[in-house]
């Protein structure tokens, strides 16, 4: 277990699960908007371009407008809640996107669920047969896949930045 300096709710990490896409934006960069809100979606823009790419257009992806979610579970599971900037398909997240800053400017940490790691990430948790039945409902239904390769996802995501 490792707690990221970047806020956001636990993830199960595993070889071949996930896409990580991790940026810095030094300060004053036009990117680097002020509302940290508005300041993930330019990366959630470019999240979104590539899963159309690859698809070929078949996967309709969204970006969450500024604002964040708050639920029981939201500071307690990335997939739990959407956040700004965040894309999801149909309804369910599928990236997800934290932000770290100082004087010196921004990271941003990004990454799609390639797999679902829902089991794995709730057996790594404190939780009562209660607590991770209702964590396995709510991953279930508000958490997706992009079910392509890496190194594929992240080509298209680089030639989709600004």
């Amino acid at each position: 277990m490792v707690r990221r300096r970047s806020g956001g709710g636990a993830v199960f990490v595993a070889p071949g699960s996930q896409a990580w896409l991790d940026v810095f934006l030094p300060a004053g960069d036009p990117l680097l908007d002020r509302d940290v809100g508005r300041s993930f979606l330019w990366l959630g823009e470019a999240w979104a371009a590539a899963i159309a790419a690859v698809s070929e257009g078949a996967i309709r992806a969204e970006v969450a407008p500024p604002g964040l979610e708050r639920t029981l579970w939201s500071r307690r599971l990335c997939f739990g809640a959407v956040g700004s900037g965040e894309v999801t398909v149909g309804g369910r997240k599928v990236v997800g996107i934290s932000q770290r800053r100082d004087r010196e400017g921004a990271w941003f940490h990004s990454m799609a669920l390639l797999r679902d790691t829902s089991v794995e990430l709730v057996d790594c948790l404190r939780l009562g047969a209660d607590e991770r039945g209702e964590a396995l409902r709510l991953l279930g239904a508000r958490s997706g896949t992009i079910r392509v390769s890496e190194g594929l996802l992240l080509r298209a995501v680089v030639e989709s930045l600004p």
